[in-house]
Parts: structure tokens; C-alpha cells; sequence
């Protein structure tokens, strides 16, 4: 039996909590989140509240800059601090646009996290 939605709304809100930074990278991320990492920094992240079955995203769009110019930009990875290292909580492909505009900003404008249990 899955989960209930009540449960699915805690687990959302721990994890809200706990990803606070995101990070790009140009491939997948790997088992670690270590692999491909543009030259862009970590930035804050600040979710939406979870709805009734656990599902969150951004609350609003998040700029990186500093990636390559005109760099691939492919997925994203969840952290719990801005400075390298810490706990990596996964990995998301990006789906739309994936490169860095000519002067190397990204706008991630969307990251939608699912958590129904059914």
C-alpha cells in the first residue's frame, strides 16, 4: 500500500526544509551529484508550500550566473548549503530550454517535485 497523502505532505515538508541550495550541471549529476557541474554557484532556493498529496516547486524563478556562455545546462541537483560539499539530496532533469545565454545567466523557471502517492 502506498503511502497516504498525509504522509506524502510530511515528507514534502522535510524536504522543503532540507533543500534549501540548487546547483546546475551540464550532464547528469551522477550517483553523487558531482559529476558535470557548470562553473555557475549554488543559489537559494525557496519552495512553494506543498499541496494536498505532497507535490511542491520553485516559488519563483532562480538566475544563475557565471555558467559558460552559450553552456548546456541539463539538469539540476539539491543541496543543503551554498559552498561546495554538503548532503545531495538528488537529481532532476531539465526539460525546455537548456543553454546558458551569451553572457552565461540561466533562469530556472520551473522545478516541479511530485510526491503523490499514487
Amino acid at each position: 500500500m502506498p503511502f497516504s497523502d498525509a504522509a506524502m505532505v510530511v515528507a514534502a515538508n522535510a524536504l522543503r526544509a532540507a533543500v534549501t541550495h540548487l546547483q546546475l550541471h551540464s550532464a547528469d549529476p551522477g550517483a553523487a551529484g558531482t559529476t558535470a557541474v557548470t562553473s555557475a554557484a549554488r543559489k537559494p532556493v525557496t519552495w512553494s508550500a506543498a499541496t494536498a498529496d505532497g507535490d511542491f516547486g520553485l516559488s519563483a524563478s532562480i538566475l544563475f550566473t557565471g555558467v559558460a556562455a552559450n553552456g548546456a545546462v541539463t539538469w539540476v541537483s539539491g543541496w543543503n548549503q551554498l559552498a561546495a560539499g554538503g548532503t545531495f539530496y538528488g537529481k532532476w532533469a531539465l526539460t525546455g530550454d537548456s543553454t546558458a545565454n551569451a553572457a552565461g545567466e540561466y533562469t530556472l523557471t520551473a522545478l516541479n517535485l511530485n510526491g503523490s502517492s499514487t
